[in-house]
């Protein structure tokens, strides 16, 4: 069964963790355990507790975009900066792609950003995707491309609550 649960660093010592994108297994080894220190950025993994693995993790922090990125991405122009929540870093171990464990995890962000929502004030989401396939994952679940980065996506809180009253986890 895959649960999810915030970051927890004795859980890295299940199994090596490797999603095909040895920027994201770095990070994950490497730099989530500092960065939650820091509270800079929460991670939330995704189990497997009848194999003792990490199966997939996301992480999310609070970010500003700024007014020519915001005009990028909405099409119109801003004034001021755009207070925003970044999805940081969306990866599934190797093992586990192509079974849904991708969109289990973004169905869980977004659950916490909507959650999120109601209680902080923030108008977008924002996802830097590392390659064109990312992207398409992506723009499957309701994100839109900025206009001059193709790799860049968003999707407005309006959005966000629409996107997530349709979505189902299964």
């Amino acid at each position: 069964m895959l649960i999810t649960q915030p970051f927890d660093s004795a859980a890295l010592k299940l199994h090596p963790f490797s999603c095909g994108e040895p920027e994201l297994d770095d990070w994950l080894a490497k730099f989530a355990g500092q960065s939650e220190k820091r509270d800079n950025v929460r991670t939330t993994l995704l189990l497997d507790e009848q194999r003792c693995r990490i199966a997939g993790y996301y992480s999310m922090r609070t970010y500003e975009l700024s007014a020519a990125d915001a005009a990028s991405a909405m099409g119109r122009s801003r004034r001021y900066p755009v207070p925003a929540m970044l999805l940081a870093r969306l990866a599934v171990d190797s093992d586990y792609q192509g079974h849904g464990a991708g969109r289990l995890l973004l169905f869980d962000a977004l659950q916490r950003l909507l959650a999120a929502a109601n209680d902080i004030g923030f108008e977008i989401v924002v996802v830097h995707a590392l390659h064109e396939d990312a992207a398409c994952f992506y723009l499957r679940h309701g994100f839109r491309r900025f206009l001059d980065h193709e790799l860049n996506l968003f999707l407005t809180t309006k959005d966000l609550r629409a996107t997530f009253a349709t979505m189902d986890p299964g």
